[in-house]
């Protein structure tokens, strides 16, 4: 038995996209003002500016725009966004909490990609992987480094910071506005309507006359006058 195709899609209206789309927004403008001022470094202004500010407008745009039908564009801002995690997870100091970081991201690409593509049929470990590292980070990460008062968070780290919660917690609610739909797997085909079948009257009917034909009537007074004349 074949099973009914499954296709996801958001409706831009609704509160999970709203939402997403002023979160990634936040976003970017944190990422602007926590980086402002460092890009005399060719690598870390593509890398770590351009990159993560580029993916978040392809993201609102998709987003606006295309969640209706097609859906499976967002993939490409979010490889983005991936692929600047990534690279950020390169400057981290400790070896073992770099590599998780990057079997996270490569994790959340895949999921991300077989949920949009339909090929998992359910958005909800899409929800997970968005949910989980954003609480990760607001009650271990950063509630860790506010603690710590000997190396106090620079506010262009603290906004740095900020951006990541936001594209995180942006992701998650975009997540939950996806909406399943379930199609058949034969095509629709076109409805071709039958010849109309005019039954013929029955035989012992008298025959209607045509209301187009009429026949003249004789004028009355002729009708009068003829016994008259066969006297």
């Amino acid at each position: 038995m074949n099973r009914p195709k499954v296709k996801f899609y958001t409706d831009r209206h609704s509160f999970g996209v709203s939402a997403a789309v002023v979160l990634m927004a936040l976003a970017i403008v944190f990422r602007a003002i926590g980086c402002w001022g460092l890009w005399n470094d060719r690598d870390f202004l593509i890398m770590q500016i351009a990159l993560p500010i580029a993916a978040g407008l392809l993201f609102i745009f998709f987003a606006l725009l295309c969640g209706k039908k097609v859906l499976w564009l967002t993939f490409l801002p979010v490889a983005m966004g991936v692929a600047f995690f990534i690279l950020k997870a390169f400057t981290f100091e400790n070896s073992v909490h770099m590599i998780l970081c990057i079997v996270l991201y490569v994790v959340i690409l895949i999921l991300y990609f077989c949920t949009v593509f339909a090929i998992i049929r359910t958005k909800w470990l899409l929800v997970l992987v968005f949910g989980l590292p954003f609480l990760y980070h607001i009650f271990v990460e950063d509630l860790a480094a506010l603690r710590d008062t000997a190396n106090a968070v620079t506010f262009a780290a603290g906004m740095q910071e900020m951006s990541v919660l936001c594209i995180m917690l942006s992701l998650f609610f975009f997540s939950l506005a996806m909406k399943k739909q379930i199609k058949d797997e034969e095509p629709d085909l076109p409805k071709i309507k039958g010849p109309k079948v005019i039954a013929p009257p029955p035989h012992d009917a008298p025959p209607q006359e045509d209301p187009a034909i009429q026949v003249p009537e004789e004028p009355a007074e002729a009708v009068q006058q003829q016994p008259e004349e066969q006297e």
